[in-house]
């Protein structure tokens, strides 16, 4: 018995304001929740060493509990990439790793953590400046190619080299040379992925971009990189880049919508495995283009591919049709997302989004494409922060509950209910409060019956932006009168 809405637990602690100490993470960020088939809880993070921003040192964590929250174990690092001992930039001197989604496959129990990736630069906002730069300069934008014939492309001097089998790197014109990469690291957490080395001598690592002794370096872009677990979360593969199998050449930015990601559990595509994301088109300006989707796997993980954009073929209220591939419409942009599958098959995608109210969209075939238009809740604020949520079933009835800030701003975490009708639409029925003060990103999971449980981001007056605390509540908390 949960007995309602509980205290909440500190899972994740960043540093105390007043605390100088340089061995403290600054930190955390983007929480992401899993309760697995066996029962255990993985709550996963963005550990931020340096600031709260989206740069810099930043490391893939997950904890583990085996009692449904009451207890966490030690930090388990998926990846820790090095850091650049020359860096240009300080607070943006590592190859940074962000935002994390947790799914498993339900066949084989393997819990998937996939995750961005951006070399040695401040992240997607220094991959926009870098552009704009140019542009400002009267120079093209670069339009760097991240992998050419399905090998990651190493620049030196403008030219694409490349990374083959065994991380040997090849001429342009496919001559082998002495230099090798690493690209399987076998000892985690992986900090000698990007190495590089001449013969037996390491020489740099092409993910740094500053002060590099390396003569090469990967574009500057963002990859999607996955890493597994078969034994509960304890230990973690090393990341793989799925980049080639769901982006596209157009796709400037292509990011994870962080939080809950889905397996579907009826239907013609029961089974499979689904993590939203979001797009831009445009090589140095992110409004107006962001557009969100999911990609998916149909063969337990083992390959991805990318389903359509909301924003593709759609119709606006003045006739204009729009597709993410070319559109230039701040206000009809959406972003990170959340994915829930109802009883009759139909995936809901919630999205943060600019219009105030929080917006979905509807598919019939798995999230491969999204019916015509889009629904506002109107009522249902959005301050355009992501949000998540999960689908449940209590006495007979179905139900979705979303979790985000009320605001305003990010502030006033609540629990939204909304009760499905027949017809797949929703009906908000009740909204119970989670968290008074700061609130921002969070995972919600049901960890029982009638039980539910949500890792959320907070801050009081002396942490840092953020630590990340769970709370649980049971379903008599949100209908009670």
């Amino acid at each position: 018995m949960i007995n309602k809405l509980t205290q909440a637990t500190m899972v994740f602690e960043s540093r105390l304001i007043d605390d100088a100490s340089t061995d403290q993470v600054a930190s955390y960020r983007i929480p992401s929740l899993l309760k697995t088939k066996k029962g255990t809880l993985i709550a996963g993070i963005d550990q931020r060493h340096d600031h709260h921003f989206d740069w810099g040192n930043i490391d893939m964590v997950v904890r583990r509990s085996e009692d449904n929250g009451d207890t966490w174990g030690d930090n388990i690092t998926i990846v820790d990439l090095a850091t650049n001992p020359h860096a240009e930039h300080p607070d943006f001197g590592t190859p940074v790793n962000i935002d994390m989604t947790l799914i498993q496959d339900p066949t084989t129990e393997r819990i998937f953590s996939i995750f961005g990736m951006y070399p040695e630069i401040r992240g997607l906002f220094g991959m926009l400046e870098d552009n704009r730069d140019l542009v400002e300069q009267g120079k093209e934008p670069l339009d760097e190619k991240q992998f050419v014939d399905g090998y990651l492309a190493l620049y030196k001097e403008g030219e694409a080299y490349t990374a083959r089998e065994g991380g040997q790197v090849f001429t342009p014109q496919g001559e082998a040379t002495d230099y090798r990469v690493v690209l399987e690291s076998t000892q985690a957490p992986y900090s000698d992925l990007g190495d590089l080395y001449e013969n037996d001598t390491k020489i740099g690592n092409v993910f740094f971009v500053t002060h590099s002794a390396s003569p090469f370096r990967i574009a500057k872009s963002m990859y999607l990189w996955e890493s597994h677990s078969d034994d509960e979360g304890k230990t973690w593969s090393c990341p793989k880049d799925i980049t080639t199998q769901v982006k596209a050449d157009w796709m400037k930015f292509y990011g994870i919508g962080p939080g809950v990601s889905l397996t579907l559990h009826t239907g013609p595509h029961k089974g499979r495995l689904i993590a939203p994301t979001y797009s831009t088109n445009h090589p140095y300006i992110l409004d107006g283009s962001q557009s969100s989707r999911v990609i998916y796997s149909d063969d337990h993980g083992v390959s991805w591919q990318s389903g359509e954009a909301v924003n593709d073929d759609r119709t606006l209220a003045d006739g204009t049709r729009i597709h993410s591939a070319t559109m230039d419409d701040r206000e009809e942009q959406n972003t990170e997302a959340v994915a829930v599958q109802l009883n009759s098959g139909t995936v809901m995608l919630f999205m943060r989004n600019l219009s105030g109210s929080v917006q979905s969209a509807v598919s019939l075939d798995g999230g491969a494409t999204w019916e015509e238009g889009i629904t506002t809740h109107e009522g249902v604020n959005d301050v355009y922060c992501q949000l998540s949520a999960v689908q449940t079933v209590q006495d007979g009835q179905e139900y979705v509950l979303l979790v985000n800030a009320d605001g305003p701003k990010r502030t006033n975490g609540v629990v939204r209910v909304a009760k499905v009708n027949a017809d797949d639409t929703l009906t908000w029925v009740a909204k119970k409060p989670l968290q008074e003060g700061k609130f921002a990103y969070s995972a919600i999971q049901q960890i029982g019956d009638d039980a539910f449980g949500v890792l959320y981001e907070h801050a009081d007056e002396a942490h840092n932006e953020y630590c990340i605390l769970f709370k649980r509540f049971d379903w008599a908390y949100l209908v009670e009168e």
